[in-house]
């Protein structure tokens, strides 16, 4: 498929060749070339000087409006009561979100229609068409999906973020204060200053006992 058949560009005769030359790689004898002209005619030279020529109209043809659109379908899903049955208010927020994503793409002339699933059927000028499942285009009001996947995973990496300072000031608090060892240290040298003292005071009365 190429944009003119009769003025093809160089990249589309060069496809022409390799294509020709692909499908009889078991055929043509070593040496043989082929040519192709501005119309997509194929000239095969064979090594003996023998030709075979084959018509631009058997090898290319004009690309259709279909072939020349990629539509874009937008990030955020329109969305409906039931996506197996839209309304025609919601038929029409599909359409136009289409419409509008698609201004600067459509040839003149392009009609687009919804079906009741959400399906749309798109149809150019020249009577070609590009259908984009309703899958891609409605979802249930109130489903996740509604608000495209960004917002999910944004939310997804703010809770990982969150979770990582969360860890982070967990780990570094410890070797940051030192405070449980410290009060730990400080209970033991107090548990040991209070036996020493009660020891004294029971060697003294024991002793004052004796006397």
């Amino acid at each position: 498929k190429v944009d003119d058949p009769k003025k093809l560009t160089n990249d589309e005769k060069k496809a022409v060749e390799d294509k020709v030359t692909e499908a009889n790689k078991d055929k043509f004898p070593e040496g043989t070339e082929v040519t192709v002209d501005d119309d997509g005619t194929v000239t095969i030279n064979y090594p003996d000087g023998s030709q075979d020529t084959i018509p631009g109209d058997q090898v290319v043809e004009a690309k259709t409006d279909a072939d020349k659109t990629n539509p874009t379908v937008l990030g955020t899903k329109v969305g409906v009561k039931d996506p197996n049955n839209l309304t025609d208010e919601e038929k029409q927020q599909v359409k136009e979100s289409i419409e509008n994503a698609n201004k600067d793409q459509f040839p003149a002339g392009t009609q687009v229609t919804i079906g009741n699933d959400g399906t749309a059927t798109i149809t150019y000028p020249d009577g070609s068409q590009d259908v984009i499942p309703g899958s891609q285009l409605v979802t249930k009001q109130g489903s996740d999906v509604a608000n495209t996947g960004d917002v999910k995973n944004n939310g997804q990496g703010t809770t990982a973020s969150i979770q990582g300072v969360t860890a982070d000031t967990t780990a570094k608090k410890l070797p940051q204060t030192g405070e449980q060892d410290t009060s730990a240290t400080a209970a033991t040298g107090l548990g040991l200053i209070i036996l020493s003292l009660l020891g004294l005071f029971g060697l003294g009365s024991k002793k004052r006992k004796e006397d």
